[in-house]
Parts: structure tokens; C-alpha cells; sequence
């Protein structure tokens, strides 16, 4: 390197000397161009911490949620140290400067307060450092949570689904609650138990402003505590039913059985009646067919025990099937009734038409096929199957 070029570097501008520009410009360089490998790499260095709770295969889920958390982190530290090798200089740049009297003093002297540049990018450092800090810290409490939840559908432990979901969001929401509060006292200066103390005088308002939300928050820890149901139960509450799928602070979310997600509120569901059909343990068919007219009493004998040795033989129903000759019409009327246990193996409609098609199968066999007219009537799960017609 010859002495020019060691001159050109030792040159100042605006103060501060070309080769502390170029140490700034290659820390945020580096970080540019490295943050997702360093950040890969700070991913590993976590998860091993959690590998005793966590599998291999978890990793990349885990990788995923902390890549943004911690890239942040590190774009904020680099930025900061980059931008401190200019600390004297920006010292020098005032942003703004107060004037204002000191009571304390008889004279009336103005004491004058100033708000530099490297102030306020000290207050930005610490605001992006507590707010990428606590996002980290809630990334690892999802992925935490979704392992957790992930085991007791496994274990089909459906009282677990329910409770971890809405324990995440509770401590996902003390966790931005301590980040905003530090931020009042870190970045702001607030006296953060001066302005607690407060809130109590303003608490009042603040609950009836926020009177519905509160009710719908106590109405979650209602529910889980009374367990009216549980996620993945079927439910009926007024005109909506479906599946449970989550409970959250504010609203439950149910799956129709037409696949449309719809969110109630809270309070709906312990203040409305609710049914809840995954509680029968059973759920009743009822099923009428017609055989036709000139069939011995023999015949319609076996038919009835013909159709009730198929439902009983099936795995999926319990207790005994009901059939009998109910009333004389248009064709001989015969009624059948069974029930199929919940929760099954295979949907409800498989069973029914399995069933069905054994039915079927028996009028040919043993009725000469069906009389005129026959009619279903079947109470479950809200749909109906298609009329026979014979």
C-alpha cells in the first residue's frame, strides 16, 4: 500500500475518517450477505437445547419459525455497532433542544436539554433489540406448543389439544405485554409501576369498554374447566354445527359438516343451549322400507330376521336392531331401527350404506324386491340419505 492511498484512508469526511466508513460499510456487508447461514447456524446451536423435547424431523419447523426472529437480531445488532463507529460525530448532531425554567430556582434560569442523533439511534436499538427478543421468544413457544399439541393427537388425548392451544396464546400475550412495558421504561423512560398504579383508577373503564371481550375471555376458562366439549367433538349450537376444531380467547372455531369455518363467540356457547352428539356414545338410524303385498307370513319373517342378523353382525353398530312389521298402506310397511357407535372408525355414511346394500340385497333375495312406495327417515349427525325409491 503506498502513502497515497495510506493518506486517502487517513482523510476525514464530515468529520470522521474514510476508514471508519468502510468498517461500517463491511460489518453490514457481511451481515447482509451472511444473516440466513449465521442464522442457521444460531437455529442448530438452539434446537439443541431442545432436542431431549423435540424430534429430528422437527428441525426444519423449528429452523423455519427462528430464521426471522434471530436475521432480525442480527441486522439490529450489526447496524448498531456499524453506526457507533460514527458515535462522536453523530453526537454532534442535534435533532431538537428544549428550553424550560428550573422551578427550583429563584432566578427563573432556563435549562436547556438536547435530543441528539446517537440518541435516538440508541432508542431505535433498543426498541428493534426487545421487540425481536420477544419475537424470538414466541417463536420458540409456538414451536414448543406445536410439538406438544402434535404428541396428543397422536395420543388422541383431546382434552390436551384443547387446553395447550389457548395456554400458547395466554403466554404469547404476557410475553408482548413484558415487551411493551419495557420498551415504555427502556426506550421511553415511562415509570412502568407508576403507570401500572395508574391503570387501576382507569381499570373500570378500560373493563366496561372492553365488557364483551372480558366476557368471552372468562367464557374460554368456563368452558375449560366445565368441559361442555372437547376439540374434535361434534356440536350443535342454534343453527350452526360441525366439528370443534379450537378454542381461543374470544371465539371458538367449528368446522360445518359443508366444510365452512364459523367463529362464535365465547359467551354464546355457555350462555346458548348446546348439544353435544359426540357425548351419545351412539348415534340412532331410522329406516323404513315397504315389501310388497301377496309375500307369505314366513317370508316377511325372514326378512325382518334376515335384516336384523345384518345389522347386529356389524362391527359398527351396538346394541340390538329393531325390525318388525309396522302398518299396512300402500306396501306392507316395515321398520327398522339400530344404532351406530361414535366415535367410528369409518364415517357414519359408509356404515349406513354398507348396511343399506345389505337391505338391499335381502328384499331381492328373500321380498321379491320392494313394494310401492318406500321412504327413509334417518336422525344423524343432521343430514339425511337419498329416498329409496323401488
Amino acid at each position: 500500500m503506498n502513502i497515497l492511498t495510506i493518506d486517502l484512508i487517513k482523510e476525514h469526511l464530515l468529520g470522521v475518517s474514510l476508514m471508519v466508513y468502510l468498517r461500517a460499510a463491511i460489518i453490514i456487508l457481511l451481515t447482509l450477505l451472511l444473516r440466513k447461514y449465521f442464522s442457521a447456524i444460531v437455529g442448530k446451536v438452539f434446537f439443541t437445547v431442545f432436542k431431549k423435547i423435540a424430534d429430528k424431523e422437527h428441525i426444519q419447523k423449528f429452523k423455519s419459525l427462528l430464521q426471522k426472529p434471530i436475521e432480525g437480531l442480527l441486522l439490529t445488532i450489526s447496524f448498531f455497532v456499524a453506526l457507533n463507529q460514527f458515535g462522536t460525530a453523530l453526537e454532534k448532531i442535534i435533532i431538537f433542544e428544549r428550553h424550560k425554567v428550573n422551578p427550583n430556582i429563584k432566578s427563573q434560569t432556563l435549562v436547556s436539554s438536547s435530543f441528539s442523533l446517537m440518541e435516538l439511534i440508541d432508542h431505535l436499538f433498543f426498541l428493534s433489540f426487545i421487540f425481536y427478543g420477544v419475537y424470538l421468544s414466541v417463536r420458540i413457544i409456538s414451536f414448543l406448543f406445536f410439538v406438544w399439541v402434535e404428541r396428543a393427537i397422536v395420543a388422541h388425548d383431546r382434552e390436551r389439544q384443547q387446553l395447550l392451544p389457548l395456554l400458547r396464546d395466554v403466554l404469547v400475550v404476557l410475553l408482548w405485554g413484558f415487551g411493551f412495558f419495557t420498551v415504555l421504561g427502556v426506550v421511553f423512560h415511562v415509570n412502568v409501576p407508576t403507570l401500572i398504579a395508574g391503570l387501576g383508577f382507569g381499570g373500570v373503564a378500560v373493563a366496561f369498554a372492553a365488557k364483551e371481550s372480558l366476557e368471552n375471555l372468562l367464557a374460554s376458562f368456563m368452558i375449560l374447566v366445565d368441559k361442555p366439549f372437547v376439540i374434535g367433538d361434534h356440536i350443535k349450537i342454534g343453527s350452526v354445527e360441525g366439528k370443534a376444531e379450537k378454542i381461543g380467547f374470544r371465539s371458538t372455531r367449528i368446522r360445518t359438516f359443508d366444510k365452512t369455518l364459523v367463529s362464535l363467540p365465547n359467551k354464546n356457547l355457555i350462555g346458548d343451549s348446546l348439544e353435544n352428539f359426540s357425548e351419545r356414545g351412539m348415534a340412532r338410524v331410522k329406516l323404513k322400507i315397504n315389501a310388497s303385498y301377496g309375500l307369505s307370513q314366513a317370508s316377511i319373517k325372514t326378512i325382518i330376521k334376515e335384516i336384523k342378523q345384518l345389522i347386529n353382525a356389524n362391527s359398527h353398530t351396538v346394541e340390538e336392531a329393531h325390525a318388525y312389521l309396522e302398518n299396512f298402506g300402500g306396501a306392507l310397511e316395515i321398520n327398522i331401527s339400530y344404532y351406530i357407535k361414535i366415535p367410528s372408525a369409518i364415517p357414519q355414511e359408509e356404515i349406513k350404506e354398507e348396511i343399506n346394500f345389505g337391505i338391499y340385497q335381502i328384499m331381492y333375495q328373500y321380498g321379491k324386491g320392494f313394494g310401492l312406495p318406500t321412504s327413509v327417515s334417518l336422525s344423524s349427525e343432521g343430514f339425511n340419505e337419498v329416498e329409496m325409491t323401488g
